[in-house]
């Protein structure tokens, strides 16, 4: 099987929003965490006020596609003549000042902060410049595509539910013949043993690995998956000298159980709000499922403070 073939040759079909409903892993794990904060934010439409994280977060993940993009498919020179800085920099500020005046013009970080952020934002991309080749090697890889597209119907009883993903990098290491998956995250400090041990927040990954492979006719086998972390902050003092480094990689376990278990949680959370067969919430179910569900305990959710204890069917362990 020519895998490279397979996935060029694949068309992802466009997103009829007339008669289908597009749904995301961040909707999936919001109803795991939380179905009334979901509710929330999909049924009432009380939008997440935007902070200055997103903003970092959208502006760091483009310079670095951008930088990706260059390398290889450009060359090292157009590469290296790319002013990573500069990018970064002018698109977190507009990113910023474009949040800033969907909310009427209200600020919502100092300047003190914006100024923190901004140095942050550099001397991750100095560290990442400097580290390129530990991480990102040109001989025997190539670059397969940058925000590669998924969409599919995961549920064969809902043909117009379709889940819609966007991929940060595929890469496709020629020696080992196998695709890399990458997701891109931002972190104060990286990810703790808790992060890496919290299945809904790796389960994302796992789940791209399933339909990503399903929908470019790719063996799952030859698939893997990784995160990119890249941190704001590392210790003055460190203790041990990984601790200096600004980036961190982090391969969940993605093997079949996981994936049965991906699979079983999407399943039922499109079961539990669509009326089968249909795009259409099924608000009666939904509100049935609220009542009997108490607020959930996360000290994030804005919904359910003060924290109650929860319930949940979907498997997490």
């Amino acid at each position: 099987m020519n895998i490279i073939e397979n996935i060029q040759k694949t068309v992802v079909p466009e997103m009829d929003f007339n008669t289908e409903k597009n749904i995301s892993y961040t909707q999936l794990s919001a109803w795991m965490e939380c179905p009334h904060r979901w509710a929330e934010m999909y049924i009432d439409k009380i939008k997440t006020p935007p902070n200055i994280y997103f903003s970092f977060g959208t502006a760091m993940h483009e310079t670095l596609q951008e930088y990706m993009e260059l390398m290889y498919n450009k060359g090292q020179q157009h590469a290296d003549e790319f002013d990573a800085h500069t990018h970064f920099q002018e698109g977190f500020l507009a990113l910023y000042k474009g949040d800033v005046e969907k909310v009427g013009g209200e600020h919502f970080a100092t300047q003190k902060e914006l100024i923190e952020f901004t140095n942050d934002g550099l001397n991750i991309i100095d560290f990442f410049l400097r580290h390129r080749q530990e991480h990102f090697q040109k001989h025997g890889w190539k670059l397969l595509g940058i925000e590669m597209p998924v969409l599919l119907a995961p549920h064969e009883n809902y043909p117009n539910v379709k889940l819609m993903g966007k991929l940060d990098l595929v890469m496709f290491d020629e020696t080992l013949h196998r695709v890399v998956i990458w997701d891109i995250k931002t972190s104060t400090r990286g990810w703790t043993k808790y992060d890496k041990n919290n299945k809904v927040k790796t389960s994302q990954m796992v789940m791209y690995k399933k339909y990503f492979a399903e929908q470019y006719d790719v063996p799952i086998e030859n698939i893997d998956v990784r995160y990119f972390i890249v941190k704001r902050k590392i210790p003055d003092n460190p203790k041990y000298p990984i601790m200096k480094s600004r980036i961190q990689k982090f391969e969940p376990s993605s093997g079949k159980t996981t994936q049965n278990k991906m699979v079983k949680n999407m399943r039922l959370f499109i079961e539990d709000v669509f009326v089968e067969g249909t795009h259409i919430y099924d608000t009666d179910k939904i509100e049935t499922i609220l009542s009997n569900t108490k607020k959930c305990t996360s000290k994030w959710c804005q919904t359910c403070r003060p924290p109650k204890k929860g319930i949940s069917k979907f498997v997490i362990t």
